[in-house]
């Protein structure tokens, strides 16, 4: 077994980013100002979220569980799959803890370039999550090229802002894949009919994920290589006063393998995906609620994994509570060559407004583990100090 960070003695780099990040904020905002104030062609902004946070009880069947990311025992709950942030019995700040600092240089009325680096509490080193140039055609089309995020679901472009939204994180019963960015190209189109606006967008590209964390927490040994290739898709969205409506659908090729683990990996799948969003918001209270589906045909089987979440919230002052309800489920055409998974999780979460750009959050989380494969079932209490700069 592996030991547990909190027992080591030397602070992990991310640490110290988020430390030097914290402390450059008045920097960052005086940086700002001055920009605002001379017209400046750099923008400079960014955004933190310290997030801790520790299971309170739990109980699993078996030793089947991620314990090789949380160097403990499980149950354990899996918040963020994407960089296996995964909580057990310690109180950490490690799985979800993040530093985003964001450029934007305008070359010219229609033209610009921008670029993101985020440091998260699971990495050693920090990521390039944006890297794109964007050109206005005209007043309604803009081409992006570079590195961008996967439209795959509603809070894909920020799903990093902790201020965003009101739970400590979204769920990641959707948002956790072994790839959640691409390198391509993407052409959006933005109009307003009548009252009502949309947006829309066709998107295509391929990703490569060197010793993925997500496949990490199934196979602890060796390194795995994940590539998104052809990706293809679109998405539209449509908001007419409270409503907010959302569509997509997205294809691509994946490969994922791994020859030096215990237990070799290397497989060819077609992805199929879709999704939909509807979100209502009537100013004091306001609803949230989203459904994926995503099918991995292999040579042998098909494996569909459909999930929904929902919640709803009221705002009372600065006050905002929040309740919601979240499952993932697995069919397999072949239950012998793949073990499904399944599980649902109710949470509470309660959020405070420090100021329209910082916000504190706590939330409590009972998930329950329906197929005794994921991690067991857990009560997860977390707390988040997020900020944009």
């Amino acid at each position: 077994m592996t030991t547990n960070f909190i027992t080591k003695t030397k602070p992990p780099l991310w640490a110290g980013a988020l430390i030097v990040g914290i402390g450059l904020l008045p920097s960052f905002s005086a940086l700002a100002q001055e920009d605002a104030a001379t017209e400046s062609k750099l923008k400079l902004s960014g955004y933190v979220s310290i997030v801790g946070g520790k299971t309170t009880s739990g109980s699993l069947q078996g030793n089947i569980g991620p314990s090789s990311i949380t160097g403990t025992d499980c149950p354990c709950y899996v918040a963020d799959w994407n960089n296996a942030g995964i909580y057990g019995d310690q109180f950490t700040l490690r799985p979800e803890s993040r530093i985003g600092v964001q450029g934007k240089y305008t070359l010219n009325e229609k033209a610009g370039i921008t670029m993101q680096l985020v440091s998260r509490g699971t990495k050693a080193t920090p990521d390039l999550a944006w890297a794109f140039v964007s050109y206005k055609l005209d007043q309604n089309f803009e081409l992006y090229l570079g590195r961008k995020r996967i439209p795959l679901y509603y809070y894909s472009d920020f799903q990093d802002i902790g201020v965003a939204y009101p739970w400590v994180s979204p769920p990641p019963e959707l948002y956790g894949w072994e790839a959640t960015n691409y390198n391509g190209a993407s052409l959006r189109y933005n109009r307003s009919i009548g009252d009502a606006s949309l947006t829309a967008s066709f998107f295509a590209g391929q990703e490569k994920v060197n010793n993925s964390r997500y496949q990490k927490i199934y196979y602890p040994e060796g390194r795995t290589q994940v590539r998104w290739n052809n990706i293809i898709g679109g998405d539209v969205e449509v908001n007419n006063g409270p409503l907010t409506l959302r569509a997509v659908l997205m294809g691509a090729d994946v490969s994922t393998i791994n020859r030096n683990s215990a237990n070799p990996v290397d497989s060819q799948a077609t992805l199929r995906a879709y999704g939909l969003a509807a979100n209502l918001d009537m100013d004091q209270w306001f609803v949230l609620s989203e459904f994926t589906q995503l099918t991995r045909k292999y040579s042998d089987y098909k494996v569909t994994d459909p999930v929904v979440t929902v919640g709803a919230g009221m705002r009372l002052g600065k006050w905002t509570p929040f309740v919601n309800y979240a499952h993932f489920g697995e069919r397999t055409t072949n239950s012998e060559l793949f073990q499904v998974g399944n599980y649902h999780r109710s949470s509470v979460s309660l959020r405070y407004d420090l100021s329209s750009s910082s916000a504190v959050k706590t939330q409590v989380d009972r998930n329950v583990d329906d197929s005794k494969v994921l991690g067991g079932n857990t009560t997860v209490l977390r707390i988040s100090y997020d900020r944009v700069f």
